[in-house]
């Protein structure tokens, strides 16, 4: 998807992509934002309203979807190992 064509997601929608409450996504944009995809907030007001790119979700997504694959297949390998031995 190109740039200038990208969706951008509300808190709301994203909290309902990732079946999250609305509460814990704002709570996570303002205490832990690294838990979240990247963010865009409009404006420098306290309240301003945040959005998320479309397709940094899915960047994300698939970044999450890697290291879990990692994390399996290196988890495979020692239990392997702790047999073999």
């Amino acid at each position: 998807m190109k740039p200038e064509h990208d969706v951008f997601l509300t808190i709301e929608q994203l909290a309902a992509r990732y079946n999250r409450k609305v509460s814990t996504v704002k709570t996570l944009v303002s205490r832990s934002p690294e838990a979240l995809p990247p963010s865009i907030k409009l404006g420098n007001a306290r309240n301003a309203p945040v959005r998320f790119r479309l397709s940094d979700c899915i960047k994300w997504e698939d970044t999450l979807m890697q290291r879990q694959a990692t994390r399996n297949r290196q988890t495979s390998v020692r239990s392997l190992k702790c047999l073999l031995d």
